[in-house]
């Protein structure tokens, strides 16, 4: 069976080791010099939004990926204007990205077998004649756009840069405010004990306006840090359907895996390469194996859509209601599923609303 993968990211290497699990070396290309992303940075997986299974142990357990963390999460401190949370626990992984010899695409890659063509800029129109399955693995929506297939739920550009300062490596510091980040929000993640990555997500903005909100962020929150260079990565998150278009099989971003509500992917990219892969090798339709990730990406949007509207006022009452007593603890140190829950109920609420006014 002749497989080719366009993109050597986090789904299209998981999309190749499941490939090769099954006897089938898949061709790789890639228009990067490297595979993963072209700045080293640090990515924040919560198990707040993967209960009730642990990130690691579902990953091996059921996919065949097993990963290091640099570290993991302890603290959390979240900040609103007038307000301040920390929340302590086990809850979650600091994971590298980029091309750091311990960033996820690293670990990856050094369990491939198959070679992986680098510098090599393909089309997936060049290549759906030659082989039995393409696998889009490209990290944007380009493909899916072409395909028709892919619509736009939430746009945003995410400026930041590596920092200096002193670092606690269990400790992720989040910052919402919607003077600089709308209804957004910006981080920080330490990569090392005096290196750190910070950064802004600014939702419908352009390049100039994150530049702007930027300074903003610096001057309101004071940062005691030394930025020694600038990264503006443009995010769209998108809903995709179907999958599967022919013999075009779309994982990660191309697929729409990116969820909407704080922008991370990386378990879902790494989930729906597993499942592309598996469907190829087996027969099993792809669409089927999706049902989880789409569940996932669905509560995500409602998550989103709720904080569309809120202000700073209302973010200064969540964290006030993230103190009253007992509430963190049975939020943040449980397998409870409160992301689920919540999202699941809000829709209903939101339906009976709907139906009420037509009615």
């Amino acid at each position: 069976m002749n497989v080719a993968i366009i993109g050597a990211g986090p789904s299209g290497l998981a999309c190749a080791l499941e490939l090769e699990r099954h006897g089938i070396a898949p061709v790789i290309f890639e228009q990067r010099h490297r595979p993963g992303d072209l700045f080293d940075h640090c990515a924040a997986v919560l198990e707040l939004f993967t209960r009730p299974n642990d990130p690691l142990a579902d990953l091996k357990k059921n996919y065949s990926i097993e990963l290091r963390p640099i570290n993991g999460i302890r603290t959390i401190v979240m900040k609103s204007p007038q307000k301040e949370v920390n929340v302590k626990g086990k809850l979650g992984y600091f994971f590298m990205r980029g091309g750091d010899p311990n960033s996820v695409e690293t670990q990856l890659y050094n369990k491939l077998k198959t070679r992986v063509s680098t510098n090599t800029k393909v089309h997936y129109t060049d290549l759906h004649r030659d082989y039995d399955y393409v696998v889009v693995a490209s990290g944007g929506r380009e493909t899916s756009r072409t395909e028709g297939i892919w619509s736009t739920v939430f746009s945003s550009n995410m400026i930041g840069g590596t920092v200096i300062g002193r670092f606690d490596l269990t400790r992720l510091l989040m910052w919402m405010d919607t003077r600089y980040s709308k209804n957004a929000y910006a981080y920080l993640a330490p990569m090392e004990k005096k290196r750190a990555f910070l950064g802004l997500v600014v939702p419908e903005s352009t390049v100039e306006e994150a530049r702007e909100r930027w300074k903003n962020f610096w001057m309101l929150e004071s940062h005691p840090y030394e930025q020694v260079n600038e990264i503006i990565v443009e995010h769209k998150a998108g809903f995709v359907y179907p999958h599967q278009v022919g013999n075009l099989l779309f994982v990660g971003i191309s697929g729409g895996f990116q969820e909407p509500f704080l922008g991370f992917g990386l378990i879902s990219a790494l989930k729906s390469g597993v499942l592309a892969g598996r469907a190829i090798a087996t027969g099993r339709r792809y669409e089927d194996l999706l049902v989880q990730l789409k569940e996932d990406m669905k509560h995500s949007l409602i998550l989103r859509e709720m904080f569309n509207s809120v202000d700073n006022k209302a973010l200064d009452n969540i964290m006030m209601t993230l103190k009253i007593p007992g509430i963190k603890p049975l939020i943040y140190n449980t397998n409870i599923d409160f992301i689920r829950i919540g999202t699941s109920a809000a829709a209903h609420i939101k339906k009976v609303l709907t139906n009420l006014r037509k009615g």
